[in-house]
Formats: structure tokens, sequence, C-alpha cells
């Protein structure tokens, strides 16, 4: 069974990285993913950068396109008011999050905004906007147990996400076993592994530990090792077919890779997939 794929991308913040995020859409386009994500970034006040993006790539290609929205950063009036201007332009869903929260806003109580994530997802369901959100299979780091995750998982649900993509993870049971506890707790929607190949072991391993992913000694053993031999691009190939095909094996019929904005890594294990690319790759340096 080839799997269906989908492709996250960051908002670029200057003219060179642009140009990149132009040319790694083009590359990766080909593989006919089932749709692109574009971030809001972190701290706030990404908005419209990130309604550019959307933009732009629109230009690209024609795979429909998510914008991450966060409950966190903007007033719930700012939200519905950029939501319906996206359900204006044919957008049917949206990455709905809770993000980060700008350091000069109000106490999280304040009224102006969502107070919940299910809240923000039931807001948008009632404008004909379908709603991903993120799934942890470690636990989000400010959830007091894994009962309390998944019961925030479940209250998305019941608002009404059509979907959930998780965490990146470095092992495919990790996946597997929260894919079961999801089952086990009534939680039906779909459920999207989120890839990350590792490109930067070092900056992997600092995110990893900013969102409680864990990794084995052995893994950051050879990940470290694969740095010091100039060998790591191949090691996060080696390493990402080999946990994409056991997910496949298990029966996970949707990958969603955060690409970084990086193509060859990507490529690669789509390719040792057995995906069908249906146009000329090319690298992009």
């Amino acid at each position: 069974m080839k799997p269906a794929i989908s492709f996250e991308f960051f908002a670029p913040k200057s003219i060179d990285a642009a140009f990149r995020l132009s040319a790694t859409v083009d590359a990766l386009k080909g593989f006919s993913p089932e749709f692109i994500s574009i971030t809001c970034g972190t701290g706030g006040g990404s908005a419209n950068l990130t309604d550019e993006t959307v933009s732009a790539i629109k230009l690209q290609t024609n795979v429909p396109i998510f914008a991450h929205m966060t409950c966190g950063s903007e007033t719930a009036n700012d939200i519905m008011i950029r939501s319906a201007a996206y359900r204006a332009q044919g957008m049917t869903h949206v990455v709905a999050l809770r993000g980060d929260t700008p350091a000069n806003a109000p106490h999280e109580t304040d009224i102006s905004r969502f107070p919940s994530v299910s809240d923000f997802v039931g807001a948008l369901a009632a404008q004909g906007l379908g709603a991903y959100v993120a799934a942890y299979p470690e636990i989000h780091p400010k959830a007091e147990t894994a009962q309390q995750d998944l019961d925030v998982l479940k209250a998305k649900q019941d608002a009404g996400a059509v979907g959930a993509i998780t965490q990146f993870f470095f092992e495919a049971e990790t996946f597997l076993r929260f894919r079961d506890k999801c089952v086990q707790n009534g939680i039906t929607l779909e459920l999207v592994p989120g890839i990350l190949p590792v490109s930067n072991w070092a900056g992997t391993a600092k995110m990893a530990a900013q969102c409680g992913a864990s990794v084995s000694c052995d893994l950051a053993e050879g990940f470290a090792r694969a740095h010091r031999e100039n060998r790591s691009e191949m090691m996060a190939i080696a390493h990402g077919t080999e946990m994409c095909d056991k997910l496949v094996r298990e029966g996970v019929d949707h990958l969603h890779f955060y690409t970084m904005n990086r193509v060859n890594a990507v490529a690669s294990i789509c390719a040792a997939l057995g995906l069908t690319y249906h146009a000329p790759l090319r690298e992009v340096a």
C-alpha cells in the first residue's frame, strides 16, 4: 500500500528564503500531496506573513493549502475575519492550534480570545471550515497526565475536528501505541503521523527536548556520529524511510512531512516508499 502524503512549510522571512521555498514547493509538488500546510510561526504577529505565503503558493500549485491558525496569538474576532477570507478564497480546511501567546497579550482568560482550541474548532466548523488539530503521541508538555491529553483531543474531535496531525517522534512504536490509546478513548478522527527528517541533529534534539519527544541513547549517538562523519542526510533518509515503512505496514495510510523547507531527504523518503513522481525531480541547493 502506498500512503497519502502531505507537506508542511514555514513562511519565509527573507527574500532568499522566499526563493528557496518557491523552489522547494516546485520540487515536491510532483509527489501529488493531499495538501500543503503553512505554519504561522512562533510568538504571534505572523498572520500576515502566513497569508502572503498562502497566496504565493496558490500561484504555483493546485494542491489544497491549509493555513495554520492560532487562537493563542490572535483575538477571536481577528481569527474569524481571517477564516471568512480563507473560505472566500476557496480554502476548505485549516490547521487549528493553540500556538504561542505573545508576552504582551492580556491574561489567558481574556474574553477577546477563544478559551480553548475546542471552542476555536467549533467556530471554524460553523463557518464551513474543516479543522486539523495537533496531537501529542508522548503527551503535551503542559498536560498533567496522558489521560488529560487524550481528553483534550477527544474534546477537539467532539467540537468538529476532522483530523489530527501529531508532533514528530523517532520510533514507529511511539505512534502505534498512541493510536491504540486513541481508539480505546473513542477518538476516531483521522490520525496523521508527523514525520520530521533529521537534517540538523543539534537543532532537532533541541526541539525534541522542548516538545517532549523522547530519543533513545542509541539513536542520539547514531545521529551524532553521522553528523561527525558528514553523512547526516544519509542517516536521516535511512531512519525516516525505515520508520515510515513500518508505519505503512501497520496500516497508516497518510504521512505528514515537516519539510523544514528542504527537499532532498523528504523526496528520497517518498521515493523509497514507492510514491510516484509526476515531474522531473531536481535538487534545491
